[in-house]
């Protein structure tokens, strides 16, 4: 003998179920929608480190300017004394201990608060702002030295031994009566590092330039 059961279980049991797919549904429009806004914000987080990278171009350029004048063009009696720390303008005459792996000083490396109070308790000049872009700039100028200690009473000569340094320029042409050359000393190379901030913001680039 054939039995059925009462019609409204059957109906109960029916909506039962469509409540439970109807909850699936909601997750997974859910999950979607979680899945669309991390890519939105990715999108979003790459395209403004882009345009930060391409912005800091000109201010970078002018700190890498502004270390090739006051080493090397500015009057004689401006220009950075290249033996002799000086800090004050930004500049060091060996290379500083506790450099990253990147090659980044340590009075420029970490996040904006942490740079700040170490360049400034270093005594290095203030950042520069971009007027257009109220970027912040800092740089610091090394020569290519790996001396620990300064010997005294400071100034000291290069050397191969202690310094990265190049043969100097010699003019190629001669003479049949040419007297024996004056002995040039080497020329040192000097690394230009430089930090671009964007205050208020997690957004940091650096760039490295060297000089001969």
């Amino acid at each position: 003998m054939k039995t059925s059961l009462p019609s409204g279980t059957v109906r109960g049991h029916q909506r039962g179920i469509a409540l439970f797919v109807a909850l699936i549904g909601m997750v997974l429009l859910s999950l979607a929608g979680i899945a669309l806004v991390r890519s939105v914000d990715t999108t979003s987080s790459v395209a403004t480190n882009i345009a930060f990278r391409q912005a800091s171009v000109g201010p970078v350029s002018k700190a890498i300017e502004d270390a090739i004048y006051n080493m090397f063009k500015a009057p004689v009696a401006l220009r950075i004394a290249q033996t002799v720390h000086n800090p004050g303008r930004g500049y060091y005459a060996l290379l500083q201990p506790l450099e990253k792996p990147n090659g980044v000083p340590d009075v420029l490396a970490g996040d904006y608060a942490t740079m700040s109070a170490k360049y400034a308790a270093a005594g290095l000049p203030a950042a520069v702002v971009d007027i257009n872009t109220k970027m912040e700039v800092r740089s610091v100028i090394e020569r290519v030295c790996s001396d620990a200690v300064i010997p005294a009473p400071g100034p000291w000569p290069v050397s191969i031994g202690r310094c990265d340094t190049l043969p100097p320029k010699v003019s190629p042409a001669g003479t049949d009566n040419k007297y024996k050359p004056i002995p040039l000393p080497p020329i040192p190379n000097f690394r230009v590092t430089v930090r671009v901030d964007l205050p208020n913001s997690n957004t940091v680039s650096h760039a490295q330039a060297f000089l001969r």
